[in-house]
């Protein structure tokens, strides 16, 4: 028992001055040697058990930690135990030069620092091209605000792809609004003689407010096929990690010009303003509704920043504006919005009449110049209608050639009887018709119809609904600050079926809630205040609202299927 004892003190003393011994710790990498947008494998080995995890911070300034895997291994060779952790690391260089992967220490316990030199280009063979390239373009380089900026990103590739992802545009400097043109397009194109195929996604974008627009480098992160497959320092087959980046871009936003004055601002290529009365003009006739149907096509503007239009007509006729629909189609120069009014007109009065011109002013992009889109003044005659009928005198019918019925006494004697079968059968379905209502309205009172989530999925979210309300305020639209006011009270408190804009007035500061009341003087007084949007755009954007969630949309991979 005693010599039993011994030896496990024995065993406890070998143990405890093998873990007091300091651990070997090594830094391997697969090469020495590697290019800008090529990941690197390095391995961290360690001969005994830890006692904590590494510390991998020193490595952020230089190399980018795209992916970590921890393996051991556990061994007992001729009654000698060893224990052999393994950090597997996949790094990425953030600059080229002579980078250097720094001591990684387990506690007091480091590896030695090792050298590795990032090259300005890919490696290959000598005068071989980029394998893969990522360009962005966008035009024009110098616009106004809300103006229409197309974004064009191409990845251009000679290899094939295991898997890949597009970061998407992220604009910095000023506010704007960024809308994906389609899907993306495939094609093929030759660079220096060499085939390239080519992945192209376009963007349009609004700036809300001058200043310098930043678009900031894009970024693509892939793993290559084929060609590219290696073994790790486990044998197990890996594919080799690429990233390419774009060039930085930035266009300078100018204010809309100093004489806008009153008018509405639509920075468009082209703007055209269409009317179906223009090439048949209808026949009217008092008292008669007709319906005349306004479009407004613009190039480079969204449909949310058209404007709804409201043509002035003689007091002899009594009109009736629908909402206007909006659209937005994709054409080869971006976006272009749709909008069509329709309005019934009704005529009170017999006579000849014109009905006047409509004209709306919009900035043309292209020539920097103020142009006017505008539809001819009609002249229009309305007939009277049919007068009202006279009631005719219609003669009695003559005496009838069928003799009389006889008396109510000559009747035989089982008219006169007691009803039978019929009145109480309508009696009883009348009483199962008044319990049917009654069931219905007991069932009603005590249901509650709770707000489907397709509805709520629906509204707007409160940053879209506040730029809409910034972009109508510029445009000195009243109507449409009006209803977009509304909109984005609905997003501040979804809970509110009705009242929501009561509720922004209320939880206004005094200078917003004067400009509400100004807003709606202009758009109510008979004699029509004027009105700027610029006052209200500035108490907008400087408001506390309250809290709200964003929500994040996952994009689906650039290559999901390729190389399967």
């Amino acid at each position: 028992m005693v010599n039993r004892l011994y030896f496990f003190v024995f065993l406890l003393s070998l143990w405890c001055v093998s873990n007091a011994a300091a651990l070997e710790v090594q830094t391997r990498a697969e090469r020495t040697k590697i290019g800008v947008g090529e990941s690197l494998q390095v391995q961290l080995r360690l001969d005994g058990s830890p006692d904590t995890e590494p510390d991998f911070t020193p490595l952020n300034p230089d190399w980018e930690i795209l992916g970590q895997a921890q393996s051991s291994q556990f061994q007992i060779i001729n009654g000698t135990s060893s224990h052999l952790v393994i950090y597997n690391l996949t790094l990425m260089p953030k600059r080229a030069g002579y980078l250097t992967l720094p001591a990684l220490c387990f506690a007091k316990d480091c590896s030695q620092p090792l050298v590795i030199e990032v090259t300005d280009k890919p490696r290959g063979d000598a005068g071989q091209n980029e394998r893969l390239i990522l360009e962005a373009d966008i035009r024009p380089r110098q616009s106004v605000t809300q103006a229409q900026l197309l974004l064009r990103v191409r990845l251009l590739r000679r290899v094939d792809l295991r898997e890949g992802s597009l970061s998407e545009p992220e604009p910095a400097g000023v506010e704007a609004v960024v809308k994906k043109l389609g899907d993306e397009k495939r094609y093929e194109t030759r660079r220096e003689g060499q085939l390239y195929q080519v992945h192209e996604r376009s963007y349009a974008i609004f700036p809300q407010e001058s200043g310098t627009l930043k678009i900031p480098p894009l970024q693509f992160d892939g793993v290559l096929l084929g060609g590219g497959m290696r073994l790790d320092f486990l044998g197990r087959q890996q594919g080799q990690r690429v990233r390419v980046k774009s060039q930085p871009l930035q266009v300078e936003v100018s204010p809309p010009p100093a004489d806008l004055g009153r008018r509405q601002w639509l920075p468009a290529l082209d703007l055209e303003l269409n009317d179906d009365w223009q090439q048949k003009r209808p026949d009217f006739v008092v008292g008669e509704p007709m319906t005349r149907t306004l479009r407004l096509r613009a190039r480079g503007l969204q449909a949310a920043q058209l404007p709804a239009l409201q043509p002035l007509m003689p007091d002899s006729f009594k009109t009736y504006t629908d909402q206007p629909t909006h659209e937005d189609r994709l054409v080869p120069e971006g976006l272009e919005g749709v909008l069509e009014q329709k309005i019934a007109i009704v005529p009170t009065r017999p006579g000849l009449f014109e009905l006047p011109a409509v004209s709306l002013p919009w900035w043309d992009q292209m020539q920097q110049r103020w142009r006017e889109a505008k539809l001819a003044a009609l002249q229009v005659e309305v007939a009277p209608g049919a007068a009202p009928s006279a009631p005719s005198l219609v003669a009695p019918p003559p005496p009838s050639a069928t003799p009389a019925a006889p008396p109510r006494s000559h009747l035989p004697a089982e008219v006169d009887a007691v009803p039978g079968f019929w009145p109480w059968l309508s009696l009883g379905l009348g009483l199962g018709w008044l319990l049917t209502l009654l069931w219905l309205w007991r069932s009603r009172r005590n249901q509650t119809t709770p707000l489907p989530k397709s509805v709520a999925a629906a509204r707007p979210n409160e940053k879209a609904a506040r730029l809409t309300v910034i972009q109508s305020a510029t445009r000195n639209d009243a109507q449409q600050t009006r209803i977009a006011l509304v909109a984005w009270s609905q997003t501040l408190w979804p809970e509110l079926s009705v009242g929501a804009y009561e509720k922004l007035i209320q939880s206004a500061g005094a200078e917003l809630q004067q400009e509400l009341a100004q807003l709606d003087r202009h758009l109510y007084a008979r004699e029509g205040q004027p009105w700027s949007g610029q006052r209200l755009i500035s108490l907008i954007k400087t408001c506390a609202l309250p809290a709200q969630t964003k929500q994040a949309v996952a994009l689906p991979d650039l290559y999901p299927n390729e190389g399967n």
